[in-house]
């Protein structure tokens, strides 16, 4: 076990169950034939490169497992080109290498990489194809994934670090099975208004939460902000935490009508 390779593979194909997630876990099986290899699904929501983006951080950069664990990651809206698309073309391959050792390849869609840039070392294209399937994570991506899992970088080109947009602040990142938003909202901005109630305006619903100093800060049934159980050590050693909106005992994310990644966030204290 100890020679495993772990493969997560982070897809916005619809739930786990979903065809297409059994179709790429074969394939990729069949490119990792030579070696070891154990594949995991994680499903985000369809089109969403912030859910995306923010998924591949909290798993990637706080991963222990360094060249053992790779990560293969397709959510390609094709909004690069509104236009009509020839052959089914869409936004590019990328090969990322960050400071822990993990490698990832992923389609370079919206801010889908955007949460790892900053602890990545490399950032470069992957000379593979572009169009020729609906289905290019199927049928296109995983021979170049192949070869690179398996140390062959013949097909990496230009740096592509200064393309990757940085991530979005202040918006909602992910919602988890409780209905708890996992936010782009960093502890120093909210620390100093602890123990102060504020409204919120998501998604065009307000709130009023207690910005407290863990998510069971506040009486059950009650709204609050805080610091919350997502965030990464970065290179220079600083650790990022980011906050949530919480319902303590429901669901936060229905009572703004469950909000996408990238919807954003705004407060104001309550007088």
């Amino acid at each position: 076990m100890k020679d495993n390779t772990l493969v997560y593979v982070i897809a916005d194909y619809g739930a786990l169950h979903d065809l297409a997630f059994a179709e790429v876990k074969q394939r990729i099986y069949y490119e990792l034939r030579d070696i070891n290899t154990n594949i995991s699904t994680f499903s985000v929501p369809a089109f969403d490169t912030v859910a995306t983006g923010f998924a591949l951080a909290q798993t990637a950069v706080t991963s222990k497992l360094g060249s053992r664990h790779k990560f293969y990651v397709n959510t390609a809206p094709r909004k690069d080109d509104l236009a009509p698309r020839v052959k089914n073309a869409g936004e590019g391959f990328v090969y990322v290498k960050l400071f822990n050792g993990i490698e990832i390849c992923a389609v370079n869609s919206g801010y889908t990489l955007s949460f790892i840039k900053p602890a990545a070392e490399v950032i470069r294209e992957i000379r593979c194809e572009k169009a020729g399937s609906q289905f290019r994570s199927r049928d296109i991506f995983p021979p170049s994934f192949g070869k690179i899992a398996l140390g062959n970088f013949e097909e990496l080109g230009d740096d592509l670090m200064d393309a990757v947009p940085d991530y979005p602040k202040n918006v909602v990142c992910y919602t988890d099975g409780y209905g708890n938003m996992k936010c782009s909202i960093t502890l120093d901005e909210i620390t100093k208004l602890n123990g102060n109630d504020v409204t919120l305006d998501i998604n065009s619903h307000h709130q009023i939460a207690r910005v407290a100093d863990g998510i069971f800060g506040v009486a059950d049934g009650q709204f609050c902000l805080s610091q919350g159980s997502s965030g990464w050590a970065l290179p220079d050693g600083n650790v990022l935490r980011f906050c949530e909106v919480v319902k303590r005992g429901g669901s936060a994310a229905q009572t703004f009508n469950n909000p996408g990644g990238g919807t954003s966030i705004s407060w104001r204290t309550v007088s």
